[in-house]
């Protein structure tokens, strides 16, 4: 079997978190297994509370996992603060120093509950982006990292230092745009805006299609064109909020 690992949070609901992450590897045919950052008190349509894992227990799932076996994709989603996101960056580059690292970035839950609230510096982002093989913000979230500013006064090497796939599921106009910035060449990646297509989870089923697609041993830029596929048909899926890919 293919493994990939996410490090993310429990959403009860399934449409987001450590859940929808391990569907959306199974529909490309990848074992995803996870450690839990945190306990979500929400649904599909509302966000009431973390409830937070201390690092020490993180760390304790980590070296668990690390015992049987080495991943080769490792993708990051929910985390409590910056402090806690460093230690796990640090922890997988210690138990799987080759393995290729996703964040994607999550400020705020769909349904206005915000994380990362002592942080203001964007430096403190920036510091930690040249450790992580591939970060995926939408465009509220590449602003709060300042990769924006950063780029525009030439002080980080975005698409050489590290790879960022800025998603464009949350603008506006005919087509959804996603555009991955890589090896210093850009990829454009498009599809037909769907009316009404607010699903819950999308960044992490996006992110974690991303990793299954890398853990088969697909190319960056190919891994980010069949997870866009996956999303056309998640946002297109199931109930209400709610997706369901069938193979």
């Amino acid at each position: 079997m293919t493994y990939a690992l996410t490090i993310a949070g429990f959403d009860g609901s399934a449409g987001a978190g450590i859940l929808a992450d391990i569907k959306a590897m199974e529909y490309f045919g990848v074992y995803g297994q996870a450690v839990c950052t945190a306990v979500t008190v929400q649904n599909e349509n509302e966000f009431i509370a973390p409830d937070w894992h201390m690092w020490e227990r993180i760390e304790a799932q980590l070296e668990a996992l690390a015992a049987v076996r080495k991943y080769t994709v490792v993708k990051i989603g929910l985390v409590e603060k910056i402090a806690v996101l460093k230690k796990v960056i640090k922890k997988v580059r210690e138990l799987f120093p080759e393995a290729f690292l996703i964040w994607d970035p999550i400020f705020a839950a769909t349904s206005g509950f915000k994380f990362f609230k002592n942080t203001t510096d964007a430096d403190e982002f920036l510091a930690l982006l040249p450790d992580i093989d591939l970060v995926t913000p939408n465009q509220e979230e590449f602003n709060n990292l300042g990769l924006g500013l950063a780029a525009s006064r030439g002080e980080i090497g975005i698409g050489k230092d590290f790879s960022v796939l800025l998603k464009g599921g949350h603008g506006t106009g005919a087509e959804s745009v996603d555009v991955l910035m890589h090896e210093g060449k850009t990829y454009r990646f498009a599809s037909p805006r769907v009316a009404g297509g607010n699903k819950h989870g999308t960044g992490c089923a996006l992110s974690a299609a991303i990793a299954a697609n890398l853990a088969l041993g697909k190319s960056l830029p190919k891994a980010c064109e069949e997870a866009k596929k996956y999303m056309d048909l998640y946002i297109k899926s199931g109930e209400g909020r709610l997706a369901f890919v069938e193979r």
